[in-house]
């Protein structure tokens, strides 16, 4: 491998980075609020112990 081949992982690495938080920025809004109700639906489980064994 020559010396100039190195640096082909790191560009690839650096354009793939980008383009991720590109996606990220770009469905931003989406993203919060599926986490949101992610959260939201985990909060709203109610566990009843007593029932667990039964």
């Amino acid at each position: 491998m020559t010396r100039w081949q190195d640096g082909f992982g790191t560009v690839e690495l650096v354009i793939l980075t980008a383009i991720l938080i590109g996606l990220a920025l770009l469905f931003k809004t989406f993203i919060a609020d599926y986490a949101a109700s992610l959260l939201q639906d985990i909060t709203d489980v109610e566990i009843n112990i007593q029932s667990i064994g039964q």
